[in-house]
């Protein structure tokens, strides 16, 4: 049996996927004794009724909280610093160093890595703090971002150092922002990454333990504490991926109109289509994530094939809607989606080629990195889909540049989950 959970600050609700087909859910308030006592008794109960589990996976977006309690100082290398410093992206308050270095995007050295100068910058860096470093060119060649990280570690002042390489963007800014979100969650998601595997632990000591992603899927919960970023906007997708199961969607559109309004998405091979990068709070960030638009009227006028349409009971539904087949639902079709959704990984990068056979030499090993990982995992080999497999050429960039971007999915597709009659909602308060 597999089961979701959703981590709320002020519930914690479950679904439990059973072998038949059929589905149950139950949630719990959270108490004065805290989430992680809430997530106890909830499990405790799924014990006593379904000893034998075989995995849970954690949505953990509501619970995720930025930590900017440590100071924050910005790395920046690149060739030359801004002519106009006055004019420059600002990160709030926090200061930027700036240090000659960088590569093109063949991974060739634009200019010499400034150790000593850094040397003299970093020492002035606040004991304590976290760093954020990105270099012009780390996504092909990442080598001064690391020799300033080696210095970082030497002067052993820093609370923590994150390289801007980690996530996958040809632009600088988006790559930097994107570290900076991410290095401020990672203090809540290492606590509640911690917190889970223990609670989950003592109850189900053999079940495989994940967490949601922004794309749909799920990864092994030890990773949570890496990549915080990459789970912090996964509740729409989790929804939506709820909603799919409930109807037996595996391939089309879907519209699911909750208190949040309409949401239009599409499932492709029995997963959430999605998009390279996610827009937040005017910032753009390196993360794969479904992609779900707004509703309107205009946007599924004269489509060939009529969306499905899901409503979570008491949301509003507008007159052009109503009329149609309608799938409602009481229940939180998070936790129901955090139950169904698949293990997933990326193979995503920028990688230098100069013909046909070198480009799928590149797909190839992408696509093997992704099947081992995924079977790392704990997937069946068998059970593993290569849902997106492509090079992009890197626009504005050499013409033997290009990014590799690979997708894979292990398990059963979402809209045959749900095969028999679903069982009543056994909520406990």
């Amino acid at each position: 049996m597999r089961v979701g959970v959703r981590v709320h600050e002020r519930r914690v609700t479950a679904a439990l996927l059973h072998p038949d087909g059929t589905y149950t859910a139950d949630e719990t308030p959270v108490r004065a004794d805290g989430v992680e006592a809430s997530i106890d008794r909830l499990l405790g109960r799924i014990a006593r009724s379904a000893p034998t589990v075989s995995s849970i996976a954690f949505d953990v977006s509501d619970a995720l909280h930025l930590s900017e309690v440590a100071p924050l100082t910005v790395v920046r290398i690149a060739p030359r610093p801004p002519v106009a410093l006055a004019d420059e992206p600002r990160v709030g308050d926090a200061p930027i160093i700036h240090v000659r270095g960088g590569h093109t995007t063949l991974g060739e050295e634009l200019a010499p890595f400034d150790t000593a100068g850094f040397r003299a910058s970093a020492a002035a860096i606040p004991p304590g703090s976290r760093v954020v470093i990105t270099s012009v060119g780390a996504l092909v060649n990442p080598a001064h971002e690391l020799a300033a990280g080696e210095i970082l570690l030497e002067l052993g002042g820093p609370l923590s150092v994150v390289f801007s390489h980690a996530f996958a963007s040809n632009s600088f800014a988006t790559r930097e922002h994107t570290a900076i979100l991410n290095d401020a969650l990672v203090p809540d998601a290492e606590a509640l990454a911690t917190a889970l595997a223990l609670v989950a632990g003592r109850r189900f000591p053999d079940a495989r333990l994940s967490v949601t992603r922004n794309d749909g899927g799920r990864v092994p919960l030890s990773r949570l504490p890496a990549e915080p970023i990459h789970s912090a906007f996964s509740g729409a997708p989790v929804d939506f991926l709820g909603a799919a199961a409930l109807c037996g969607l595996d391939d089309g559109d879907l519209v699911l109109a909750s208190d949040d309004g309409l949401a239009l998405g599409t499932l492709r091979a029995g997963a959430p289509a999605v998009i390279p990068r996610l827009h937040w709070k005017g910032a753009r960030l390196s993360t794969q994530a479904a992609h779900l638009v707004p509703a309107t009227e205009i946007l599924l006028h004269g489509r060939t094939t009529t969306p499905r349409l899901v409503r979570v009971a008491g949301a509003p539904l507008p007159g052009w809607l109503e009329g149609g087949e309608v799938v409602e639902t009481d229940h939180d079709l998070r936790a129901l989606g955090a139950a169904c959704a698949p293990l997933s990984d990326w193979a995503l990068g920028t990688v230098g080629a100069v013909n046909a056979a070198e480009m799928a030499h590149e797909l190839q090993a992408a696509e093997a990195r992704v099947r081992a990982r995924l079977a790392a995992f704990g997937a069946l080999p068998s059970s593993v889909r290569i849902l997106e497999s492509q090079l992009v050429a890197t626009t504005y960039e050499h013409a033997r540049v290009v990014s590799v971007r690979v997708r894979g999915v292990a398990g059963d597709p979402v809209g045959g989950l749900l095969t028999g009659r679903r069982a009543r909602h056994a909520a406990q308060r």
